[in-house]
């Protein structure tokens, strides 16, 4: 499997300057501006947020990810282009089985990923019913910081990688 190496910048990009930033919102906004997600789900509405591991005293989110014979959890950031985790760690370029870790199956594809053949982004979804249209698109490779937020069919934020 080949993986976008030499990587030499991430960039969190915006396509909306009208998001509202409230206590109803799905992305939220810390004090000092930073963006994070209040609450993630499966696809089938089970909740990924866990106290088991807290980041700047937010929730991570709970993940089952596979790779060959393994199964472990993981617990990334809710912070939108933030690559902190704890938990389990992978060789770079990993190919994992992302899962929800209540009913087990895997997070369903969204579009692939162009850090490598085989790569796709996995759905986490911003409210329980995922006909609600917002999503989390987050890469299926260990270590690809790529992911993307989109909210009632329009993408609002992409993470990029440029070489």
């Amino acid at each position: 499997m080949s993986v976008r190496k030499n990587i030499k910048k991430t960039t969190l990009n915006q396509y909306t300057k009208d998001y509202v930033f409230d206590e109803k919102s799905h992305i939220r906004k810390t004090a000092d501006g930073r963006m994070y997600l209040p609450a993630v789900y499966c696809h089938n509405g089970h909740k990924l947020m866990t106290d088991d591991a807290r980041f700047d005293g937010l929730r991570g989110v709970k993940l089952l990810v596979k790779a060959d014979k393994s199964r472990e959890i993981i617990v990334v950031s809710p912070f939108l282009d933030d690559q902190r985790k704890e938990g389990a760690n992978f060789p770079e370029g990993t190919h994992l089985q992302i899962c929800c870790p209540t009913c087990q199956e895997e997070l369903e594809k969204l579009i692939p990923c162009t850090c490598g053949y085989g790569a796709y982004r996995r759905a986490l979804y911003l409210t329980p019913n995922p006909k609600d249209m917002g999503a989390i698109g987050v890469c299926d490779t260990y270590g690809c910081p790529q992911s993307f937020i989109n909210e009632d069919g329009e993408l609002l934020f992409m993470v990029e990688t440029e070489e």
